[in-house]
């Protein structure tokens, strides 16, 4: 899991470099962090599900768009909830867009991890079965 973990890493680096990219660009146009926050998940779920599917787990998932797509909407949520609650304490946004970064990637990642490419598990068979 350390060798997926350090892919995920530098995947994720290169994704959040440019998702961060987006809601700086966003900010500073003008949006608030709620549609900034927005549009760059939005972006970089576009250009990171091939990446990370690719890169980090190998190999293509079939139906496994949907459940990513899941997956960000709870990073979404977990995104903006911190978002809000520094923008309460009056952090800088351009600041919390950066400190939120890290804690929703380990979000991500278990959430790739467990639920969007997982491998499946077969129950184990039993031979003596009837015996």
């Amino acid at each position: 899991m350390l060798p997926q973990a350090l892919r995920f890493v530098v995947t994720g680096g290169v994704n959040t470099a440019f998702g961060y990219g987006i809601y700086a660009a966003c900010i500073y146009l003008g949006a608030g962090y709620a549609i900034a926050s927005g549009v760059s998940i939005v972006c970089g779920v576009l250009f990171s599900y091939k990446t990370t599917s690719a890169m980090v787990f190998g190999r293509g998932y079939r139906g496994s768009l949907a459940r990513y797509l899941g997956s960000y909407v709870i990073v979404y949520a977990a995104s903006v909830l911190m978002l809000r609650t520094m923008d309460t304490y009056g952090i800088n946004p351009y600041l919390a867009g950066l400190l939120v970064a890290a804690p929703c990637a380990v979000l991500s990642f278990a959430l790739l991890k467990l639920f969007v490419f997982r491998t499946e598990r077969h129950a184990p068979v039993d031979r003596h079965s009837g015996l």
